[in-house]
């Protein structure tokens, strides 16, 4: 990893000094650039005399082998990025809750064979009679893994598990052919 020398503030001063109406000129196109793209509602200059002031307060630090006015247009986008959180931040903390709102929010439906998959409705359809498979089906259906399955439905049975599998594959694709 590479180690910078940094300016000192008196070198910054004096280089703000040597060449203030290039790195103005620069660090202001920087600023405008980010405040339209972010959406601010501050002035471009404002920004740039921040990144001084960050500078100025040894609080930001300027290596020495990058260009004064790159660092100083890194600072621009940090500090205009940082204001783009804090109004995001204020934002969500100034919106309203919506719990007052309950009537005008249409509540979710809970009718399952909405969303369902028509060959899932066809499997269920097979198996309305057989426990264990219904059981099996809502277990994988709610994302369980064999072990679970085998252990919550089939007591630890193993082969139950494998049996009651089996017959779902092999009446489940004989029904999905004949309905598809």
């Amino acid at each position: 990893m590479q180690e910078y020398d940094y300016h000192t503030i008196d070198e910054i001063f004096k280089a703000l000094e040597s060449n203030t109406d290039a790195v103005l000129t620069r660090a202001t196109a920087i600023s405008k650039s980010l405040i339209n793209k972010y959406g601010l509602a501050i002035e471009a200059e404002d920004v740039f005399h921040e990144a001084v002031v960050r500078i100025l307060d040894d609080t930001r630090h300027v290596p020495k082998n990058v260009p004064l006015s790159y660092s100083i247009g890194q600072m621009i986008k940090s500090i205009c990025h940082g204001m783009l959180e804090l109004n995001k931040e204020k934002i969500f903390n100034q919106s309203e809750s919506i719990d007052g709102y309950d009537d005008a929010i249409a509540a979710p439906t809970t009718d399952e064979d909405s969303d369902s998959d028509p060959e899932w409705d066809i499997l269920m359809s097979i198996f309305d009679k057989d426990d264990d498979a219904i059981a099996f089906l809502a277990a994988t259906k709610n994302g369980l893994n064999k072990s679970a399955i085998v252990s919550s439905i089939f007591g630890g049975d193993e082969k139950a598990y494998d049996t009651t599998r089996r017959r779902i594959v092999r009446n489940g694709k004989k029904y999905l052919k004949e309905a598809g």
